[in-house]
């Protein structure tokens, strides 16, 4: 597999009649045989308004079958498919599309309003509705094959960001298909695999871990049509789900819900749930997996099928992992970026590190750079494999800034135990250099305040000291409250006992780690649109909230 659409040329050969994609509680079903026949008519309407090889189609639309559709037809052509965040403004849909040039902008009847808006003038790009490709097939099997070659451009991803300040990564068919085959390799979906996609698709973890990786072993997929909780379960109840992607963040909102349901029940459920989670786990390491049994309420809420999550995105708690893990849902963390088509590293069923995100995909090398810290072994994340992007489009400054004889910068911290598994400990733009020279890694000051009951939500940044002769910060915890665990009652009296549980949270690390300043931010912390917090707007913002010290 070379190229993206050789991945659903060989699946349509050796799947034909499977399943392949569904919407929930809608008609729409496609077989193998149906989306390349789909795809192929498709790429034929899209020739007929002047798509040809090399040329940027844009695409907004929901997780549905319909994007997948476009999607392969655009590639049919050889095109370069442009995929967009369906929420993202229009001023920043208008950004993405003045910067690719797009003549022609692929969008759901239900974005057509802000795709309108987007388009603007001077001059506007085309705009098309996906429905209408598929409204329009006529059934007529045709080449799903396309000119494009290994080499040649197959997305243009860009990241969020403010209007014109996004950019954009430059991946061949080799650099998607190479990292699909790896992932066919490593992770454990097989045909009789049933995913729900809950992920955006324009996120490269999606595209190629949620999509393209399950097309090419025969597994199905199907859309949600709303991630409303209830909505959710109930594709997950009717799909028999197997496997779900998803990010810390759903999974923290589930373990949430699971202990918030305990909580209003008796006492006696609450002692015999963690009982039960000691069972299992003391079960878990003679190799007798007892979680599906123990706790056989909780996957049936999901289904009774479901066999693990796949995690990727931000770090995930070990804590969150082990929760999951207990009740026979382990959660497998991987890890990636967009430049990297994205997956670089994975966990599996059989090589399962907790607080790892596994070990690198088969034809990926990583290794790390020069030591960040006092922590041993801890510097940034270096990759190099046939995965790797291009580079920036039209940026051969901030290319030439990360990529260095033929490894990639990754910007991320982390390193490698001796059996081969990949710790990330953060972000090097957001180390934090305190007073006695030591460098401190918010992800783990995070995950330790994130274990606190009342704490829903935490960021750990640092905050220069104003007194002081040398370049040094203060180490500052922003919470936002878990308004469920507190009930009624006053600010005043919540923000005693986060100050209370963040403090004695914090004594088991390090004096040099712990925070010293705390915040409790009002309301939800602002996030991108792949749910990590914007800590530069977190730290513009500190100063309209009260600082207290710890």
């Amino acid at each position: 597999m070379d190229t993206v659409t050789d991945i659903l040329a060989t699946a349509v050969d050796a799947f034909a009649d499977r399943p392949a994609l569904r919407q929930h509680g809608g008609a729409t079903a496609y077989t193998y045989r149906q989306l390349g026949a789909l795809s192929a008519a498709a790429s034929r309407d899209l020739a007929s308004r002047g798509v040809a090889k090399g040329t940027p189609v844009a695409l907004l639309c929901e997780n549905r079958p319909e994007w997948a559709v476009a999607y392969f037809a655009i590639h049919a052509l050889g095109a370069v498919c442009v995929p967009i965040d369906a929420r993202l403004t229009a001023g920043e849909i208008r950004s993405i599309l003045h910067r690719s040039r797009t003549p022609l902008l692929l969008v759901s009847e239900t974005l057509l309003p802000t795709a309108r808006e987007a388009a603007g003038p001077s001059p506007p790009p085309a705009v098309a509705r996906v429905e209408d490709l598929v409204a329009r097939a006529d059934g007529r099997p045709g080449d799903i094959g396309g000119p494009a070659g290994p080499e040649d451009v197959a997305v243009l991803r860009f990241t969020s960001g403010t209007p014109g300040a996004s950019t954009a990564i430059v991946l061949t068919h080799r650099n998607i298909a190479s990292n699909v085959a790896a992932g066919v390799r490593r992770m454990d979906i097989t045909a009789q695999d049933r995913l729900v996609s809950i992920l955006p698709l324009n996120h490269l973890f999606e595209q190629t871990g949620g999509l393209l990786v399950p097309l090419a072993v025969g597994a199905s997929v199907t859309y949600p049509g709303s991630l409303n909780p209830r909505t959710l379960l109930e594709a997950m109840r009717a799909s028999r789900v197997t496997i779900v992607l998803t990010v810390p963040a759903m999974a923290r909102l589930l373990r949430k819900r699971i202990l918030s349901a305990l909580e209003s029940g008796p006492r006696w459920r609450r002692h015999l749930f963690g009982a039960s989670r000691g069972v299992s786990r003391v079960a878990g390491r003679v190799g007798l997996p007892l979680g599906r049994l123990l706790f056989g309420q909780v996957h049936l809420a999901f289904g009774g099928h479901l066999r693990f999550f796949i995690s990727g995105g931000a770090p995930l708690d070990p804590r969150l992992g082990r929760f999951f893990m207990d009740m026979g849902l382990p959660i497998l963390e991987g890890y990636g970026l967009s430049e990297t088509s994205p997956i670089v590293s994975c966990n599996t069923l059989a090589e399962h590190a907790l607080g790892s995100v596994g070990k690198p995909l088969p034809g990926v090398e990583v290794r790390i750079g020069a030591a960040g810290g006092p922590g041993g072994g801890v510097g940034e994340v270096l990759v190099r494999g046939p995965n790797v992007m291009q580079g920036y489009f039209e940026d051969p400054d901030a290319t030439a800034e990360v990529l260095r004889d033929g490894w990639l910068a990754t910007g991320d911290l982390g390193r490698l135990d001796r059996r081969g598994y990949l710790y990330i400990v953060g972000r090097l733009k957001d180390v934090i250099v305190g007073e006695s020279g030591k460098n401190v890694y918010p992800a783990e000051v995070e995950a330790v305040i994130g274990s606190c009951p009342h704490v829903r939500d935490a960021c750990v940044l640092g905050l220069a000291r104003e007194d002081a002769l040398a370049r040094t910060e203060e180490v500052v915890a922003v919470v936002v409250a878990n308004e469920e665990a507190f009930g009624p009652g006053d600010t005043d009296a919540q923000a005693d006992i986060l100050r209370r549980e963040v403090r004695e949270a914090c004594a088991a690390l390090a004096d040099y780690k712990r925070p010293r300043l705390l915040a409790v931010w009002p309301g939800e912390l602002p996030r991108t649109t792949t749910l990590k917090v914007r800590k530069h707007e977190v730290r513009r913002c500190l100063g309209d909230v009260t600082l207290v010290p710890l």
